[in-house]
């Protein structure tokens, strides 16, 4: 028996849970899992972490946009030159979170 998925009521039942971040992969995904590269279990994976990383961001933006900074910075682009007391390095590990167990990321 061949399942056929019928994309506009996915694409409704998607927006009606507000699942944009799925909303916006499925298509790539959807040729993912049709190519073999995904299980059914990774591509339910896969389309989850889609959605969290949508709503990270969204947050994000949302709180920067709200906090009215006058200009945007990153650490990428902070001169640790003009404080040569700070420890870079260890600052870049601690930002990648590098050593950092599951439990406490």
């Amino acid at each position: 028996m061949t399942t056929i998925i019928e994309t506009g009521a996915l694409d409704r039942a998607l927006r009606t849970l507000k699942l944009s971040g799925m909303l916006e992969t499925i298509d790539a995904r959807l040729a993912q899992a049709r190519a073999g590269e995904l299980g059914h279990i990774e591509f339910l994976q896969v389309l989850c972490e889609d959605e969290i990383s949508r709503r990270q961001a969204t947050s994000i933006h949302r709180r920067l946009r709200r906090a009215r900074f006058d200009q945007q910075a990153t650490l990428e682009g902070f001169d640790f030159g003009a404080s040569p007391k700070l420890p870079a390095a260890q600052i870049r590990d601690l930002a990648a979170c590098a050593g950092c167990t599951p439990a406490n990321r």
